[in-house]
This record gives structure tokens, sequence and C-alpha cells, in this order.
């Protein structure tokens, strides 16, 4: 779905030369631009921290690669990381980057649709199992749409041509990518935010590394994370300069299509990298709990810290 092709980066088992390694949740992206604005002006560096930016080669990877301490730090959703928790995978939440949800259901209104009670009767396509299927059956549960009224249709990635193509009339998709890229298509997009329909809220995208490392060198995630804060910031404080330092690495992602997912993207940056909002931890377990898409829920404790905030 992203427009690009990178070499991927091998990683060894140890750090090298003191360097400290983030693994990306997915190729870079707008999402990503205040590491990059980090990097590029050196905040990392005046924060004392050399850090490398790795891409996975499969999105499912970062989790595994932070609990096996490949890596010292990663980045993947709030609802992946419950997931790789309750697998029994040691990991902690130590900062956030998206500081809420950014998915939902999109529809086109060519296809009549205009509330998300008309997607009764519809085929919705998704590209991710077994998550995917719940969120949007908890949807549309909250509008009194019932399961066998619409058809869950698995698209793996081709979401966007499935729905140009007429093959499925709604998609799970990012606010902040598949709906502006269907705009400049010259469709007319209708989105439901997940988060409006019965999904609690989530930290969309966080840090975490493996309780170890935070033990061993909470100092160096303190300034990875002050030295983000810091991108974050700036981002905000310059857009336009912010982009073309993302784009003068990626100058592939220097379209339309990314500079209007970063100006929708930039107000969801995390301020001061903060994950510590207690009512969402606890809705988003509860819901995971209730929904079966995890055994049982755990003490926050577990599950992220504060101690290395900026």
């Amino acid at each position: 779905m992203r427009r690009i092709l990178l070499a991927l980066v091998m990683v060894s088992a140890s750090c090298l030369g003191g360097t400290f390694r983030i693994i990306l949740d997915f190729y870079p992206n707008p999402n990503h631009i205040p590491l990059y604005v980090a990097r590029e002006l050196g905040f990392f560096q005046e924060e004392g921290v050399e850090v490398e930016i790795l891409v996975p080669s499969d999105p499912s990877a970062p989790a595994k690669l932070v609990a096996t301490r490949t890596v010292e730090m990663g980045i993947t959703p709030q609802i992946n990381f419950f997931l790789a928790v309750d697998e029994g995978l040691p990991l902690l939440a130590v900062g956030a980057l998206i500081d809420g949800a950014l998915g939902g259901l999109l529809s086109l209104r060519e296809y009549g649709v205009e509330k998300l009670p008309d997607l009764r009767g519809k085929r919705i396509g998704y590209s991710l199992e077994p998550l995917e299927p719940v969120l949007w059956r908890t949807m549309l549960a909250a509008v009194g749409v019932k399961e066998g009224e619409y058809e869950l249709i698995y698209t793996g990635m081709n979401t966007v041509p499935a729905l140009l193509s007429g093959a499925v009339e709604a998609i799970g998709a990012f606010r902040n990518y598949e709906l502006i890229a269907v705009e400049l298509l010259g469709k007319n997009p209708v989105f439901f935010p997940q988060e409006d329909y019965g999904v609690p809220n989530t930290y969309e995208l966080l840090f975490v590394v493996h309780p170890a490392l935070l033990a061993e060198e909470e100092g160096a995630v303190r300034a990875f994370l002050r030295a983000t804060a810091r991108g974050i910031l700036y981002a905000r404080a310059h857009p336009q300069e912010a982009f073309a330092l993302f784009a003068r690495v990626f100058p592939e992602l220097d379209d339309e299509l990314n500079r209007r997912s970063f100006r929708v993207t930039l107000p969801l940056y995390a301020t001061g990298c903060r994950h510590d909002g207690e009512a969402r931890w606890v809705a988003m377990q509860e819901f995971l709990v209730a929904t079966g898409m995890i055994r049982r829920g755990r003490a926050l404790s577990e599950l992220y810290t504060v101690s290395a905030l900026p």
C-alpha cells in the first residue's frame, strides 16, 4: 500500500558501538516524521544517543525483535502490543508516537453510503485477521447492524483496489492515508472513525522495549524520547520544514498524498511522547478481553511505565 521500495535492514543480536536501534512498525511514512526530524536536525546527538532507524520486513516483526532484544526499541500499535503481551512476549510501553486512533471504515458516497447503518447489506473488505473483523463487527453493532446483515471479505492488502473496483463497498482504512488516497482519485469518500462507534480510543503507535533493556539503559530510552518529543514540537511549529526534511531522505514520498497525510497526522502526534492515559489503557484492555482477543487482563504496571518520559 505504501508506494516505495526500500532495502530491508538486517540487524545483529547485539548493540553495535552503543547505537540505539529502533525498528518502525511499517515502511517510513508521515507517521514517522518526528523521528526523521530528530535525526536530521541532530536532536538525538544533542541528547547523547546515537539512533539507527530500521525498517521491518514484516509488520509483525517489531514486537518479536524487541522481545528477543535484537533491537533496543520498536514501534507498534497499542492493540498489537496487547496481543503480543498476551502471547507471552516480554514488552513494556515507554511512550507514544501517535496519540489517538487512526483506523475506521471507509466507503464511497457513490455506493449510497452516508451513515454507518448504510453498510447494511454491503460487502466490507479487510486485510488483518482476526483483529479487523472484531473491530468492524463492533462498530456495526453499535448502530444496530447485526452479523449476517453484511459480508466481511478478506482482500489481503488490496483493500483500496477492491473498494474502487466495486468488489466491496467498504474497507478498513486509516484516516491519514487511504481516505486521502481515494479522495485524490476524484472519489467521494465517507469515513467512520472506529472510536466513534464502540471501539475504545487507542494509542495508535507506541514505543516499546524489553523490560530488562529499560532497567539497563533507561538513560538512553529517556534521551531517545526527549529528542523525539523535540521532533514533534518542531514538526508542529515548522510543518513545511519538517516535511521537507523527510522528503529529503525519501524523495519518492514527496507528493500530494504524503503532504496531505502529514497535515492530517500533525495534530495526532503524542505531545511529550505521553502514553499514560490510564482510562484509555483500562478501556482497551477490557474491550480486548470481552471480545476474546486476549485471554486476560494485566496490571497496568506490567504494561506501561512513565519512568522514561521527558
